[in-house]
Formats: structure tokens, C-alpha cells, sequence
């Protein structure tokens, strides 16, 4: 009685074959699940106005909804403008430098592609809303001032997370946001009448933040 080896043969080699495609399917998704706690150091350009912003966020992921996970959050910057933060104070020879600090809540949903990225992205999109306090200094040669003021902030963020191990992950989002309200205004030198468009402050911003972040748990 002969036994031929073929079909063992074949039978290993596929085995072979398809051992590498189902490890990778079987790579943990870095989808964000219910419970799990995200924490980012950001930093980033805006656009409009040109201006620099640094600060810290936090995300946890509250209920699955669909294919992805619903998170709430909270984020906190500071936005420095640079350069010509002003084109008529540029023009006019005064120097007009603004900054605005952001508290705003997030109401997030992640989600990630099926396939090979699934083990290391995951994607999120991102609703916001909270509070803006805007600062200026103009300073001109006949006069000189400074003011604050608080209003409320809302905007839309959209953007990933690549992780480079299971904790570990960088990070990129495109944020819009809208703030306006009424500045304090105090005059530090000369005399200078301040009217209602100088009281008056709207912030637009579109930029794009880097972060470097952990998964808690």
C-alpha cells in the first residue's frame, strides 16, 4: 500500500500561506472603547489669524453607537498671534498683539477603516463648545491700551491617532472654531476715545494641532 505525501504537502503550505493575513486580522483594534482614557499634549498653528496654540486635552469613551464609540472630553489653550496680528495697526505704525485663552468641552465620535489600519488609527470627529477669555494690547504712538474679555466658544474638530504601541500614540486634528463678546478696556497712556467697534472682539480660527498622547487605559 503506497501513501503519497501531496495533499500533506499541500495542506502545510496553505497553512502557511494564510497564517500572516489571519495575525493581522487578529491585531487588536485602537478603536477607543467604553472606559478607555485618552490624554494629549498639543501644539499647533493657526491659519486665521496667523498664531501659535499649545495646551492639553482628555477624552473617554463613554457608550458604543454604530461601528465606532461615542467620548466626551474636555480641552484647554492658549493662542498667541504672531507676526501682523493686526494689518491696519501694521499700516497705522502701532503694535496690536492679541491672545486668547480656551476652556471647551468635546463631544466626540471614533471610529477606524476596517483592514490593515484598524490596528493602528483610530479617527474621530468632534463637536465643541465652552468658553473664550481674548486679551489685546494696542500700542500706538499716542495712546496705549489693554483690554479683556469673555464669550462663549464653539467650533468642529476632525482628525486621528496613530499608535506607535498599545499606550502610546501621535496625533493630528484640523479645528474651526467661533468666539465673540466684549472687551474691558483700560488706557495705560495718552487719551484715546474708545468706541464700540474697539469694544467689540470676534475670533475665527482655522489650524491645524499636533499632539503626542497615552491611552491611560
Amino acid at each position: 500500500m503506497t501513501f503519497s505525501f501531496l495533499p500533506v504537502r499541500g495542506l502545510l503550505l496553505l497553512v502557511w500561506l494564510v497564517a500572516p493575513s489571519s495575525a493581522l486580522a487578529q491585531e487588536p483594534s485602537r478603536l477607543m472603547r467604553p472606559g478607555q482614557l485618552d490624554v494629549h499634549a498639543e501644539g499647533g498653528l493657526s491659519f486665521i489669524p496667523p498664531s501659535f496654540e499649545a495646551g492639553a486635552s482628555t477624552e473617554v469613551g463613554v457608550v458604543g453607537l454604530g461601528p465606532g464609540t461615542l467620548s466626551v472630553g474636555a480641552q484647554l489653550g492658549l493662542r498667541q498671534c504672531l507676526l501682523a496680528c493686526s494689518l491696519s495697526g501694521v499700516l497705522a505704525l502701532e503694535r496690536v498683539s492679541t491672545r486668547d485663552v480656551h476652556v471647551l468641552g468635546r463631544l466626540g465620535y471614533h471610529f477606524t477603516w476596517p483592514g490593515k489600519s484598524q490596528g493602528k488609527v483610530d479617527l474621530q470627529g468632534a463637536l465643541l463648545g465652552g468658553v473664550m477669555e481674548a486679551r489685546i494690547l494696542r500700542d500706538a504712538p499716542e495712546f496705549r491700551y489693554e483690554g479683556r474679555g469673555r464669550g462663549l466658544a464653539f467650533g468642529l474638530a476632525v482628525g486621528g491617532n496613530y499608535f506607535l504601541s498599545s499606550r502610546f500614540f501621535v496625533g493630528c486634528e484640523a479645528r474651526l472654531r467661533f468666539a465673540s463678546g466684549l472687551y474691558a478696556l483700560s488706557l495705560t497712556r495718552g487719551s484715546y476715545a474708545f468706541t464700540q467697534e474697539d469694544r467689540q472682539w470676534v475670533r475665527l480660527g482655522l489650524g491645524t494641532v499636533f499632539s503626542a498622547g497615552v491611552r491611560l487605559f
